[in-house]
């Protein structure tokens, strides 16, 4: 059977429309979306959110060597090129102090900022986690978070629980060298004198105009 001349015209047509077509190019693999990760561990848990390019941790609870131990996964969520910025998100518990020293470590290493969730109150360990962020936000709302510059807590390496601080001299030193650096040089001196004279039946709060004006935070959005 033989075409006739119009077929014969559309179907050159048709070749020749093929032959000057590019290949489509394979579709790029899909970037996996972000998603809410729940991290637990012994009295609190940590939750990792990398749905959006500003990343966050949050830490609910307390705050001791098992939280350090589980803060290097939460720690590897959002360690991706999606992250623009990294935050943790602190609404502590009850904490070592020499645990929260080593937590702050590892965020200043990493370039975290930090914030106090907003009603929060965070106490001297909590402060030191605080302390470390590039950026630090005290928001001041729907509630204000609150600094609470605490007796500094005994634990197997700050001492037994006397009414006043007593760190021994080579506490001192720890906790000065991690605030200098950590915080501004005046600040760090501020902080650790109020960390000093607090007691067991007394010690200063501040809200986020207060710890701004401080230098303790940098923000209070």
């Amino acid at each position: 059977m033989q075409l006739k001349p119009a077929l014969w015209a559309l179907a050159a047509a048709l070749v020749a429309g093929c032959a000057s077509s590019p290949p489509e190019a394979p579709s790029a693999p899909a970037t996996p979306a972000g998603r809410v990760q729940t991290h637990t561990y012994d009295g609190g848990r940590l939750i990792t959110d990398t749905r959006t390019a500003a990343c966050t941790i949050a830490l609910h609870g307390e705050l001791h060597a098992g939280t350090v131990r589980r803060m290097t996964s939460a720690l590897q969520d959002l360690d991706q090129p999606g992250c623009t910025s990294k935050r943790l998100v602190l609404n502590a518990g009850p904490a070592l102090l020499g645990d929260a020293i080593t937590l702050g470590a590892m965020l200043r290493n990493r370039g975290y900022d930090t914030q106090v969730q907003a009603g929060a109150t965070c106490h001297t360990p909590c402060l030191m986690v605080f302390a470390a962020g590039t950026q630090r936000v005290l928001p001041e709302s729907p509630t204000p978070a609150r600094i609470a510059f605490s007796q500094i807590p005994p634990d197997h390496d700050f001492g037994h629980q006397t009414c006043q601080s007593e760190p021994s001299r080579a506490q001192q030193l720890t906790v000065t060298r991690y605030l200098r650096a950590m915080l501004p040089g005046p600040t760090a001196t501020a902080v650790y004198q109020k960390l000093l004279a607090a007691d067991c039946r007394r010690h200063d709060t501040y809200g986020p105009a207060e710890a701004l004006a401080m230098g303790l935070a940098t923000a209070t959005r």
